[in-house]
């Protein structure tokens, strides 16, 4: 078949319908895609109405400076010709300084009314491109961010330096990797998904307002933990603090105030404005995943208003929750009325004999009440120490089976730290939470 095409000359590729060729043309690199001009009359000019460009700096350019003439060349040739998907990629070293038309090039896809546009620098601190774009399309409704500078981005609003896609009306999904964002507000009345990374926040806690959300990623960053506004469709959220967003750096364990009264650690948001940081706008999720050192308060100063998870039903917490007694855990049940899965995870095994000191307030044990949907209890450790034992003891006065209760003991396994956890693109499961830490159930099993 091949043979006789080849001897009759057939350009079977050229009789292709034109959506197929322009896909793919849009998979190869674009200066490849540029040279298909060469193929032949209809392939002429056939790269200039691609709908995805990808911008790889230093991929197939031996210098930065020959990658820019080609890729400004490249956008005055092409127009304003509609555009779907439009990626650059620059991870290397002094990108900022190696491309300095970065902001330029971004510009022009939002003038080709993009759908979804992807930023990756991964350079050094301090060095990554700081976006001056304005980000306002019609159209786009994806955005990813890795090691961007969004602080020249921001505008004053209601005299609040905010990060405000109100000029997006269809955007839907934001990734911000890595990056630095330093502004008093976030917000979004169209978006549903919002991922933050690894990325630097502000001093001065910013405010997230997106009432469409419908799942959220917040972890491994520093700076103080942000306020979530009223997020009543959210499905599923991972938050994972650390101690950089939120600990007395005067007194830890906190048996006594440190004297502060502006701490909130030790004094609560009473100076604040607000009556909780995380909870209250988490309180509508069906599936939570709650992670903290032992050492930030957040959670538990939320807690003191805690609010009723109406609709949680799959919930992951780690040791902040039995921290110094189990008063904590039960606030969350008694607050959790149709939960069907819980999974607790003890593997920080530093400072456990003092970690389960109860106060005096609170005698979780006697508080006796009712999980009468809770089905499955994990609770995975590297040893059954007296967290586990209370905690099996509390469970079974609140009526929960002792067949619902899997303990899973593995002595090889530490809890993972955000130091140690790899770097990992979002990823859902049927029941909205991360399969990366469903590998912890390759432990043994032991019956209580």
């Amino acid at each position: 078949m091949a043979d006789r095409a080849e001897a009759s000359g057939d350009d079977r590729i050229s009789a292709l319908p034109l959506d197929v060729r322009l896909r793919l043309l849009s998979m190869l690199p674009v200066e490849d895609a540029v040279r298909s001009s060469e193929l032949s009359r209809e392939w002429r000019g056939l790269w200039k109405k691609m709908p995805s460009l990808r911008l790889v700096g230093l991929e197939r350019f031996e210098t930065a400076e020959g990658f820019n003439k080609f890729v400004n060349h490249l956008i005055v040739l092409r127009g304003h010709l509609p555009l779907d998907k439009f990626k650059i990629d620059v991870r290397e070293s002094e990108a900022a300084e190696r491309y300095p038309y970065a902001n330029l090039w971004i510009q022009y896809a939002l003038i080709c009314k993009v759908r979804v546009l992807s930023v990756i620098c991964e350079a050094v601190v301090d060095d990554c491109i700081q976006l001056t774009v304005p980000l306002v399309s019609e159209r786009l409704t994806t955005l990813n961010f890795t090691d961007i500078d969004f602080e020249k981005c921001s505008a004053l609003v209601d005299s609040k330096l905010s990060l405000d896609f109100s000029g997006c009306p269809l955007l839907k999904s934001l990734s911000m990797d890595k990056c630095t964002i330093y502004v008093d507000k976030i917000s979004s009345k169209s978006l549903k998904r919002l991922l933050i990374t690894f990325s630097s926040l502000s001093h001065s806690r910013t405010w997230i307002s997106a009432p469409s959300l419908v799942s959220l990623e917040l972890s491994d960053c520093c700076g103080q933990a942000p306020v979530l506004e009223s997020m009543p469709f959210l499905q599923s959220a991972f938050i994972r603090l650390n101690e950089d967003q939120g600990s007395c750096d005067v007194m830890y364990p906190p048996v006594q105030k440190c004297g502060h009264r502006s701490c909130e650690c030790c004094y609560g948001y009473h100076l604040s404005g607000y009556q909780s940081v995380l909870l209250n706008g988490l309180s509508n999720a069906t599936h939570l995943e709650l992670i903290a050192d032992p050492e930030v308060y957040i959670y538990r100063r939320d807690l003191a208003c805690c609010p009723v998870f109406v609709n949680l039903k799959t919930l992951l917490l780690n040791e902040w929750c039995v921290d110094n007694g189990l008063h904590r855990l039960v606030r969350i049940l008694q607050h959790s009325p149709i939960l069907e899965k819980l999974t607790l995870l003890f593997y920080n095994t530093k400072g456990v004999p003092s970690a389960m000191k109860d106060n005096g307030n609170h005698d979780p044990v006697e508080q006796t009440f009712a999980c009468p949907h809770l089905k499955v209890v994990n609770i995975k450790c590297q040893v059954r120490d007296e967290r586990v034992s209370k905690t099996l003891k509390l469970l079974s006065t609140c009526g929960v089976p002792c067949e619902h209760i899997r303990l899973k003991l593995n002595q090889s396994l530490s809890y993972p730290t955000s130091s140690e956890m790899p770097h990992r693109q979002p990823v859902t499961t049927k029941l909205g939470l991360d399969p990366l830490r469903e590998t912890l159930q390759t432990s043994s099993t032991a019956d209580d």
